[in-house]
């Protein structure tokens, strides 16, 4: 129970460029994902303002951008968490 776990390093400080680039890499793959709905729905037979598209592809970029920021900094918090309820062997298991 009172065991130190060799990946928790207390001494790490939080990375913010480890942040940006997850950022960086969550606006990448929304701009994938914004670009195939574009695909879809210049093929489709909808009629749909322009500007409203525009908004909406933005949305799903920034969408993976928040998604990218918040995985990294969630797990850079949970590597560095000391408490022993972070480091169960089965994470998604309660104890009762």
């Amino acid at each position: 129970m009172g065991m130190a776990h060799p990946e928790v390093d207390p001494n790490k400080p939080f990375s913010g460029m480890r942040v940006l680039i997850a950022v960086a890499i969550g606006c990448a793959l929304g701009g994938v994902v914004a670009y195939l709905l574009k695909v879809l729905v210049d093929n489709s037979p909808a009629e749909i303002d322009l500007r409203r598209l525009r908004l909406f592809f933005l949305m799903v970029i920034s969408s993976g951008g928040l998604s990218g920021l918040a995985i990294e900094t969630m797990r850079q918090l949970q590597s560095q968490a000391t408490d022993p309820v972070y480091r169960s062997t089965h994470p998604y298991r309660r104890r009762r």
